[in-house]
Order: structure tokens, then sequence, then C-alpha cells
């Protein structure tokens, strides 16, 4: 029988809307930990909150941070090729703002104060969220892109703007799918992927995973994301208590 490798997105999937883990997840955790199957953190978060949770999470040491820029793998780092440096973004993002007359502010930009209120992380989670080196959170001041905004930012090609589940991102391009590509080349080429993931950023991965589960909102499944991935199961709750029925059911059916 294939062995399993869980790949999950972080916020708005496997935590809390605080940053932290449900007690639903405990048991299933501790059972997946038994059975020797990782759970790999596939996140927009930066190396430096990644390193926190490759630490939790049976994940062998490997993640990838900051929608597929880099990847730890033990004790080495590795920055894909395509990764723009965040000073290039913010440049490449003023530059936009202007032409296309769309106001926006970038994570960088907003206080402590806005950031806790916006995200509803503590106050110590804060400074490693700002630690950004190749992917740049930010949020227009209307609410939505304006097409003069993305087309100013399409011309040159190497750019990716995506969607998160509480910011736009821009990175370079590429996305959380290059990222698990290149860890199922070095680890797990014969194992069986389930992916986990809530919002329109997470749609690449799971389109390549042998079973995606969608964890819905409040309001239901991003309705973005079940257009891109239509053959994924929905969790039946949101964030961790959602994430742990479903790959509860995934685990019982891998016994049966």
């Amino acid at each position: 029988m294939k062995r399993f490798v869980i790949f999950t997105d972080l916020d708005g999937t496997l935590l809390e809307a605080d940053g932290t883990l449900s007690p639903a997840l405990e048991p299933v955790l501790d059972r997946l930990r038994a059975q020797g199957i990782p759970v790999v953190p596939v996140t927009s978060k930066t190396r430096v909150e990644l390193l926190d949770w490759v630490a939790r999470l049976d994940s062998g040491g490997t993640g990838a941070f900051e929608n597929g820029a880099g990847l730890l793998d033990g004790a080495a780092v590795e920055i894909l090729p395509r990764a723009v440096p965040v000073v290039d973004l913010r440049e490449a993002l003023i530059e936009a703002s202007r032409a296309a007359e769309m106001p926006l502010v970038t994570l960088s930009d907003m206080t402590d104060d806005e950031i806790a209120e916006r995200t509803g992380l503590a106050r110590p989670s804060i400074s490693r969220a700002r630690a950004r080196e190749y992917d740049l959170p930010f949020l227009p001041l209307g609410g939505e892109l304006s097409p003069r905004f993305v087309n100013a930012l399409s011309g040159g090609g190497h750019l990716r703007l995506s969607r998160g589940d509480r910011f736009f991102h821009l990175s370079g391009d590429h996305g959380k799918e290059d990222a698990v590509r290149r860890i199922l080349d070095r680890h797990g080429a014969a194992a069986t992927t389930i992916g986990l993931g809530d919002a329109p950023n997470d749609s690449g991965f799971l389109a390549r995973m042998d079973v995606a589960v969608i964890i819905p909102r409040e309001n239901g499944p991003d309705a973005s994301l079940r257009e891109r991935v239509p053959l994924a199961r929905v969790a039946p709750e949101p964030a961790g208590a959602g994430w742990a029925a479903a790959v509860a059911r995934l685990i019982e059916e891998r016994a049966a």
C-alpha cells in the first residue's frame, strides 16, 4: 500500500482565525504521527513563521513558505528560481497602484494594531508575519482589484497576483504547486497525496493532489476555489474542526 503525505495550507485551513490549533485536531494529529503520515505545511506565511509550524507538526522538517517562493528541507533552505525579492515587488506594486489610481495598503504599511485586527494574530507573532522576503500581502482600499491595476502588473510576465485567506498577494511567477512538486520529486513520488486548503491561492497545489479537500469558511466554501478544483471534497466545518473531520474520514477509508 502506498504511504500517504498530507499537504496543508495553514491560515483558514489547519489554523483557527487567531492562528492557534483547535483542540479537535489533537487526536487526529496523534493518529497521523502514530501511522507515520507526515503533515507538510504549504503556506503564504513567512520563513520564520513556517519554522515554528514544521517544529510542531510531523512534517519531517519540510514545508513551503511565501506561496511557494521557498522550501525548508531539514536545515536546508531553497529559494525557487522565479522568486522575486520583496523590495522589487513593492516597487512594482506602487507603480501599478499609481498608474491605475487604485490606492492600497501593504502588510508592511500597517500598524501592529491594524494587523492584529485583520488577522487575529497575537502581538508576539506579528513581527514574524512582517518578515516578508518574496511575497507581499496587500489590500486594495476599495476592496477589489481594478482591471487597470491587474493589467499594469501583468505586462512583465514575471509576477503573479493571487488571493489568500485574508490578503491579496504579489509574488514572482510561482505558486504553492511549484513547491509541492519539488518536495514530491525529492521525498514522495510514490506517495498518495492529500491536500487541504481554503483559498484561491491553494488551487494550484490542490489540483495536483490524489485527494483534495476544500475547507469552507463560515458562509461556505470559496466559490472560485470550487470552480478551479471541481473534484475536491468539501469538509463539513470550517478551520481545524473541518480539517480534523475530513482527515479522520480519509484515515478510516484507508483502513477499510
